[in-house]
C-alpha cells in the first residue's frame, strides 16, 4: 500500500480547522503564542503565579483562527451513551467519570516540583570513569548498556570458554553430546512454553479491547493532556504522509503535544515540517548534538518538554489507528497505577511489496498478536515495540526515561518495568508502519535489533546473584526464556542446520559419529524439535496472518525459514558490531515506498524558502563545566515514591472479575452431564465384564497392538522404529502410560485405559454435535444413548484395538468443523485441523476424513460467499496441520523401510494379505461396487441393529429435506466419511469383510473385520437424534413426550436384542481365538520357558509373550534389525529357541534355516510340533529346563473351522 498525498493535506486551508471543539483550559493555566513558545504558568500555589519553565516550540508560519477558547468543564451528564447493551453502558459511565476526575485531578495536582526536579537531574552531566555522560535522563550507569562487558562478565565468559576447550580436548565427542544435549533440552523447553502460551492467546487472549462505539460515545468527555514523541532524523520524504497520520487522530488539538525530535544536523526534516504550515500543537524541538546519536537520547530529551499526563512514540513511518491515544487512556482509566505502558499493536501497509515485506509482516503478526498476549499471560516481561508504546508521563520519569547507549531502549525499558513491579497491558489497536523492503535495509535494522537484545540481557544479567538473593527468580527466568535464548537461537540454528546437512549428504559414513553426539534420548527429542518445532513456529506465523486476514500471506509464509537464515545472518553481524562499536545506531531508511512518487512542488519551494531558518534548542540548566558524579542522581524507587497518588481505576479488580465470571458463565447442561455420567459408569461396568470373562486380549490385532507399544522401549532393539509400519502410531503412542506395567500389558488393559477414554471423549462431542444441529439437549441425550449403550462399542472400547480412538477423533473433528461452519471462528478451523490430524495417526479412516474435509472447505466457503483468497487461506490452514500426519507417514516409511509406500504393498500390509484371498476367490466386494454397499450395509446392520438403522436412515432422509443445499448439511456429512472410505476399500481390495447373512451360499468362510461396521454407530446415533427432535415437533398432543420416551425404549430394547442374540465383533474375536490352533508351544513355553533368546516371525507363527507371561526383550524377530540377520545367518550363537512353520514359504526363518540339516540338528532339538506345522526347536547343551503349571487360562477347546 503506497500513500499519495493530496495536496490540501500539505497545504493546511484555515477553513479545514474544527472550530467547535469545546476545551477545557485550568484557569492556572495560561496560553501564550509570542515568540512561538508555549510557556504554562504557575498552578495555584499559595496564590503566587510565577514561570517555572520555558519550552520552545517550532517557528510555525502563524496560522489564523485557530484560537483556543476557554469553555465550561464537561459532566458526565453530557455524555449519551449510544449503546443498548447495559454493560457498555455501564462502561461508558465509568470512563466519562474517571476522565472527569482525571481532569480535575490534573488541574488540583501539582507536580510542578516534580518536573524541575527531573529536569535538574535529566540535565546533570554524569562522569564515569574518564567519560562524561549527558543523555537527557538521571544516568544510573548499573542499568545503562554504557559498559558492554563488566569485568565480572569477561571473567566469567572466559572460564566458560575455557572449560568448554578443555573439555573438548579431553572428552572429545562426551564433551560435544552434552553441548548438543543442552541445546536440544533448551530448543525442547522453549518449543513447550511457547506453545502453550500460543495456545492460551487463543483461548484466551489478555489485550484489552475498547469499543470504537465506547471511544465515539465519549467524544465530549474531558481527555487529558497527550504528549506525541516523534524522533526524526533524516526522514524528509516521509514527513507530509506522518503528518498526515498525526492530524487524523481523533483527539481535541488543544489536548495534544506533538513535538518533532530532530537532530541538530538534520535541517532537511525540519524544513519539510515547516513547510507543512501546521497548527501550534505540532512543535518542533532540536536535540543538542552530542553522544550518543540515538533515538532514546533524542526521547529523553522530547520527555523534558512534555506537557501530557501520557506520553507516546511514534516513529517517522507510523500510521496509527485514528482512536488510539483514546483507546490508551481508557486503558489506564481500566487499571491500577501499576500499569504503567500501554504497547499498541504493530504492523504494516506496504505488505505487497515483495517477498521481504510479506515475511516481515507474518512475523510481526505473530509477535504483536500472539508471542506478545502470551507472554503477558505468563506474567514476563514484555519487551516493548520501539513505537506506540504509551506511558504514564510521570512512572517513565521516575524509571528514568530510556538509556541512550542501548540501541533497543524499548527491550529494556519493558524489562526495567517488570524489575519495578510495574506492568504493561496490550492494547487491541493497530499502528501500521512501513515494512523494511531492501535486505541489505532489513539487515541493518535487525542487527541493530539483536544488538540491542544482546545489550539487554548483558545489562540485567551483570548481578544474577544478587537477584537471586532478592527473590527475583522469576526475573531471573524471564530473562533466559525471553532475551537469552531468543537470541542464542539465532546463533544455533545455522549449527544444527550444519549438522542435518552433512547427515543428509554423507549419510552412512559419519553415522558412528552421530551415535555418539546423539544418545537416543537427545536423537528423539532432536528429532521432535526438528519436526514439530519448525512446524509449529511456521503455523504460528499462519495463524497470525489468518487473525489479521492477511489470507494473501499464507501461502508465502510456507517459505519463511528462508526469512530465519537472515535472522541468523544478522545475529552473527550484530554480534561483531556489539563486540566493535556497541553504541552505533545503524540507521534504517524509511520512505522506500514512496520511491518514485512525486512530492509537492509547492511543498517543495516552502522548504526552500525556509531553508534559512533555524530552530531554538533548549539551554541545560547547569554552569558550563560542572559535572555530577552518579552517586548524585536519586534512586528509581525514590524518584517512584515521589509521585502523586494516582486515580483509583474506573472498573475496579473486583468489577472485572465480576463481570468476567458473568461472560464464561453458562447454564450447566445437566443433559449433558448425564451423558458424560453413563458414558464413564456404561464403560467402567463393560471393561470389567469382559476383563474377567478373559475377552479383552481375543484378537490377534489387540496384541500387535499391545506389542508396538511395549516394543519401543521393551525389545531386544528398543526405540521408535518398533512403531512398525503398518499400524498407525496414536494408539501405541497413548499406550505408552500403561505398557510399561507387567500386569497392565499381559492383561491387556493398557491398551483398555486407551479405548475406555476415547469411547467417552466420542460419546461427548456426538451428544455436542446433536445439540448444535437439534438445539435440544434431550433429543441428543437419546440420540447418543445409541452409542453409549450399543454392545459392539461396548465391547471395543474394552479392547487395545483401535476403533475407539478414531471415533474419538472423528467426533471431535465433525463437531468442530459443524462449529466452524456455523460460527466461522478460526480457533475452530484449528480444532478440527487437529482432530483430523489425530485421526490420520490413529486409523486409515482419517485419511479418508481429511479428503472429505478438504473438499467441503471450499465447498462451504463458496456457498458463504467467501473470496477465493479466503477459502485458499482456510485450505492451507486446514490441511498444513490436517494433513501432517499422512505426511509423516509418508516420511517415516522411507527413512526406515526405505518406500513411501511400505504400508501399503509392503509384506505385511492388508493390500497384500488380501491378494491372497484374491487367488483363492474369498474377496467378494473386489471390483463389485454393489457387492460392497451390501457386505457393508449388512454388517453395519447387525452391528446397530435393523430398527435403528432404518430409524437413523429416516432421520438422515429428513434432515436433508429440511436443510437441503446449505452448509449445515455438508458439516453433518462429515460424520458419514466412514461409509464412502469403507466401500472403497472393499471395492479397491485393500480390506475385506466376510458377515454372515452376506457371504455366498457354500463359501468356505464364517467372519471376518466384522468390527468395521462399528465406524457407523456415531452416524446413526447423530441422526438419530434428528429425528427424536423432528419427532416432538409434531402438533400433537402428548405425542412429544411420548415420541422421545417411545424412541429411547426402542434404543434400549434394541441394544438388549443386540447382546441376547449375539455381539458380532465379540463373536469373532471368540471364533478367531478358539479356531486358531492347539496352542501347545504357548503352553509349553509358559511351563519351561527359561528367558533365553527365541527366533520367529510373528507374522507366521502369531506367538507372542504375552501368552506365556514372558519378555519381549528376549525376541527376534523380523524388526529387530541387526540381530535378527545375524540369528538368521548364524543362530547358534544368537538364540536359545527356534520358532519355525517350514511349510510356510512366507516364513524367512524357515527360508534361511533349514531343520532338517545335520548341522541344525547338532545344535537344536525339536520340544514340540504344533498341528498347524509350527515347530519349536531348543539348542542343545543349554541349562536345564524350569517345570511349571501353564495358567489355566491357556487350557481351553479349540475347534477346527473353515
Amino acid at each position: 500500500m503506497v500513500y499519495k498525498l493530496p495536496l490540501f493535506y500539505i497545504i493546511q486551508d484555515p477553513a479545514s480547522i474544527e472550530r467547535k471543539k469545546e476545551v477545557i483550559v485550568p484557569q492556572d493555566f495560561k496560553t501564550q503564542q509570542d515568540d512561538h513558545y508555549l510557556m504554562p504558568g504557575t498552578y495555584a500555589t499559595n496564590g503566587n503565579r510565577s514561570p517555572q519553565f520555558r519550552v520552545p516550540g517550532a517557528s510555525f508560519p502563524k496560522v489564523p483562527e485557530t484560537t483556543i477558547y476557554n469553555t465550561p468543564a464537561i459532566s458526565i451528564h453530557d455524555v449519551h451513551p449510544a449503546h443498548a447493551d447495559p454493560h457498555s453502558r455501564e462502561q461508558v459511565k465509568y470512563y466519562a467519570n474517571w476522565l472527569a476526575k482525571q481532569a480535575k485531578h490534573d488541574v488540583l495536582n501539582d507536580d510542578t516540583k516534580e518536573i524541575n526536579d527531573y529536569i535538574q537531574e535529566a540535565t546533570k552531566v554524569v562522569k564515569v570513569g574518564e567519560k562524561e555522560v549527558a543523555t537527557f535522563a538521571p544516568f544510573r550507569p548499573k542499568l545503562s548498556a554504557l559498559q558492554t562487558f563488566t569485568r565480572r562478565q569477561v571473567v566469567t565468559l572466559c572460564v566458560i570458554g575455557l572449560l568448554w576447550m578443555i573439555g573438548v580436548l579431553v572428552f572429545r565427542l562426551e564433551m560435544l553430546t552434552i553441548v548438543i544435549g543442552v541445546i536440544t533440552v533448551m530448543y525442547t523447553f522453549n518449543l513447550i512454553l511457547n506453545l502453550g502460551m500460543a495456545a492460551r492467546t487463543f483461548r484466551n487472549s489478555p489485550e484489552e479491547h475498547i469499543d470504537d462505539a465506547i471511544v465515539h460515545t465519549l467524544k465530549n468527555a474531558n481527555w487529558p493532556m497527550y504528549t506525541i514523541l516523534c524522533p526524526l532524523y533524516r526522514e524528509a520524504q516521509v514527513v507530509p504522509q506522518f503528518v498526515q497520520a498525526m492530524q487524523s487522530l481523533d483527539y481535541p488539538p488543544e489536548k495534544l503535544q506533538i513535538l518533532f525530535l530532530t537532530e541538530a544536523n538534520d535541517a532537511e526534516t525540519r524544513n519539510a515540517i515547516r513547510s507543512l504550515s501546521l497548527p501550534p500543537h505540532f512543535q518542533i524541538l532540536v536535540v543538542p548534538d552530542g553522544k550518543p546519536r540515538t533515538k532514546p537520547r533524542a526521547c529523553n530529551y522530547g520527555l523534558m518538554h512534555a506537557r501530557g499526563s501520557f506520553v507516546v512514540i511514534y516513529d517517522a513511518e507510523d500510521i496509527p489507528d485514528p482512536l488510539q491515544l483514546k483507546k490508551a487512556v481508557l486503558t489506564f482509566a481500566g487499571h491500577g497505577s501499576e500499569v504503567v505502558c500501554v504497547q499498541a499493536k504493530l504492523n504494516f501497509y506496504n505488505i505487497r511489496q515483495n517477498l521481504l515485506t510479506r515475511w516481515f509482516t507474518a512475523e510481526y503478526s505473530a509477535w504483536f498478536d500472539l508471542i506478545l498476549p502470551g507472554l503477558q499471560l505468563a506474567g514476563f516481561s514484555l519487551p516493548l515495540g520501539g513505537t506506540s508504546n504509551h506511558f504514564r508521563t510521570a512512572a517513565l520519569r521516575a524509571l528514568g526515561g530510556w538509556d541512550a547507549y542501548n540501541v533497543t531502549e524499548d527491550c529494556d525499558l519493558g524489562l526495567r518495568l517488570k524489575r519495578y513491579r510495574m506492568s504493561t497491558v496490550i492494547l487491541d489497536s493497530t499502528t501500521l508502519e512501513e515494512a523494511n523492503s531492501q535486505v541489505k535495509n532489513w539487515l541493518r535494522q535487525r542487527s541493530r535489533w539483536i544488538k540491542g537484545y544482546m545489550q539487554t540481557y548483558l545489562v540485567h544479567m551483570r548481578n544474577p546473584v544478587e537477584d537471586f538473593r532478592k527473590g527475583r527468580l522469576y526475573d531471573l527466568f524471564t530473562y533466559q526464556v525471553v532475551i537469552g535464548s531468543g537470541t542464542a537461537v539465532l546463533f544455533i540454528n545455522p549449527l544444527m542446520w550444519v549438522l542435518l546437512g552433512i547427515y543428509i549428504a554423507f549419510g552412512r559414513s559419519v553415522i558412528n559419529t552421530y551415535h555418539i553426539l546423539f544418545p537416543w534420548p537427545i536423537l528423539y527429542l532432536g528429532a521432535f524439535c526438528l519436526i514439530f518445532g519448525n512446524f509449529f513456529y511456521v503455523y504460528l506465523y499462519l495463524l497470525a496472518c489468518m487473525r489479521r486476514k492477511q489470507y494473501h500471506l499464507l501461502l508465502w509464509t510456507l517459505f519463511i525459514p528462508v526469512y530465519w537464515l537472515l535472522m541468523s545472518t544478522a545475529a552473527f553481524y550484530a554480534l561483531f558490531e556489539l563486540l566493535v562499536k556497541p553504541h552505533y545506531w545503524q540507521k534504517t531508511v524509511h520512505g522506500l515506498h514512496l520511491k518514485g512518487k512525486n512530492s509537492s512542488s509547492v511543498a517543495a519551494l516552502r522548504a526552500e524558502a525556509l531553508a534559512s531558518v533555524d530552530e531554538p534548542t533548549m539551554p541545560i540548566p547547569i554552569l558550563p563545566g560542572k559535572v555530577s558524579s552518579v552517586d548524585a542522581i536519586s534512586s528509581v524507587t525514590i524518584s517512584l515514591q515521589a509521585i502523586s497518588t494516582q486515580l483509583v481505576p474506573a472498573i475496579s479488580r473486583k468489577q472485572k472479575q465480576a463481570q468476567a465470571v458473568a461472560k464464561q458463565s453458562k447454564v450447566r447442561d445437566l443433559w449433558l452431564v448425564a451423558t458424560i455420567i453413563t458414558a464413564c459408569i456404561t464403560s467402567v461396568v463393560a471393561c470389567r465384564h469382559y476383563f474377567q470373562q478373559h475377552e479383552v486380549l481375543l484378537y490377534g490385532d489387540a496384541l500387535s497392538h499391545m506389542r508396538s507399544a511395549r516394543s519401543v522401549f521393551d525389545s531386544a532393539t528398543p526405540g521408535l522404529a518398533q512403531l512398525g509400519t503398518v499400524w498407525l502410531p496414536l494408539p501405541h503412542i497413548l499406550m505408552w502410560p500403561f505398557i510399561w506395567n507387567n500386569f497392565l500389558w499381559y492383561s491387556g488393559l493398557a491398551g483398555s485405559f486407551v479405548s475406555m477414554p476415547c469411547y467417552v471423549i466420542a460419546a461427548i462431542y456426538l451428544f455436542l454435535s446433536a445439540r448444535r444441529l437439534t438445539r435440544s439437549s434431550r433429543a441428543s441425550f437419546i440420540g447418543t444413548l445409541l452409542f453409549i449403550f450399543n454392545p459392539n462399542v461396548l465391547y471395543l472400547q474394552s479392547t487395545p484395538l483401535s476403533e475407539t480412538v478414531c471415533m474419538a477423533a472423528l467426533a471431535s473433528a465433525g463437531y468442530y468443523f459443524l462449529c466452524w461452519v456455523q460460527d466461522g471462528e478460526l480457533k475452530q478451523l484449528i480444532f478440527i485441523a487437529g482432530c483430523t490430524f489425530l485421526a490420520t495417526i490413529a486409523r486409515y479412516d482419517g485419511w479418508a476424513l481429511f479428503l472429505g474435509v478438504f473438499c467441503l472447505i471450499p465447498l462451504v466457503g463458496l456457498m458463504k460467499r467467501q473470496k477465493l483468497l479466503h477459502i485458499e487461506a482456510n485450505l492451507v490452514v486446514f490441511s498444513v496441520l490436517g494433513g501432517l500426519g499422512i505426511a509423516l507417514w509418508f516420511a517415516w516409511n522411507q527413512i526406515i523401510f526405505g518406500d513411501p509406500l511400505s504400508f501399503q504393498d509392503g509384506p505385511y500390509s492388508s493390500l497384500t494379505q488380501q491378494a491372497a484371498q484374491l487367488k483363492v476367490g474369498k474377496l467378494f466386494t473386489y471390483h463389485n461396487i454393489w457387492q460392497a454397499i451390501r457386505f457393508y450395509t449388512i454388517d453395519a446392520s447387525q452391528t446397530i441393529g435393523i430398527v435403528l438403522l432404518a430409524l437413523a436412515a429416516v432421520g438422515f432422509i429428513w434432515f436433508i429435506l429440511h436443510h437441503r443445499f446449505t452448509p449445515t448439511t455438508f458439516a453433518a456429512l462429515v460424520f458419514l466419511m466412514p461409509l464412502p472410505f469403507y466401500l472403497a476399500s472393499l471395492y479397491s481390495g485393500n480390506a475385506i469383510i466376510w458377515i454372515p447373512g452376506a457371504n455366498p451360499p457354500g463359501a468356505s468362510v464364517y467372519m471376518y473385520n466384522v468390527r468395521y461396521g462399528a465406524q457407523m454407530v456415531l452416524p446413526a446415533a447423530l441422526f438419530i437424534s434428528i429425528l427424536v427432535e423432528e419427532a416432538s415437533s409434531i402438533p400433537l398432543k402428548h405425542f412429544s413426550s411420548l415420541g422421545q420416551v417411545l424412541l429411547a425404549a426402542v434404543i434400549l430394547v434394541q441394544s438388549f436384542l443386540i447382546a441376547s442374540q449375539g455381539i458380532i465383533s465379540l463373536q469373532e474375536g471368540q471364533y478367531e481365538y478358539a479356531c486358531i490352533a492347539q496352542r501347545n508351544i504357548v503352553e509349553y513355553l509358559a511351563e519351561h520357558y527359561d528367558e533365553g533368546k527365541i527366533l520367529e516371525n510373528m507374522f507366521t507363527t502369531q506367538v507372542d509373550p504375552v501368552e506365556f507371561k514372558g519378555s519381549f526383550k528376549s525376541i527376534i524377530y523380523e524388526g529387530s534389525g541387526q540381530l535378527w540377520l545375524q540369528a538368521l545367518k548364524n543362530p547358534a550363537n544368537s538364540v536359545e529357541w527356534i520358532l519355525v512353520n517350514p511349510d510356510n514359504h512366507n516364513d524367512p526363518v524357515a527360508q534361511h534355516i533349514n531343520v532338517n540339516s545335520v548341522a541344525f540338528m547338532s545344535q537344536f532339538t525339536l520340544v514340540i510340533r504344533q498341528s498347524n506345522g509350527i515347530l519349536l526347536y531348543h539348542r542343545l547343551g543349554s541349562q536345564p529346563l524350569p517345570d511349571r503349571p501353564a495358567p489355566p487360562s491357556l487350557k481351553f477347546a479349540h475347534h477346527t473351522c473353515i
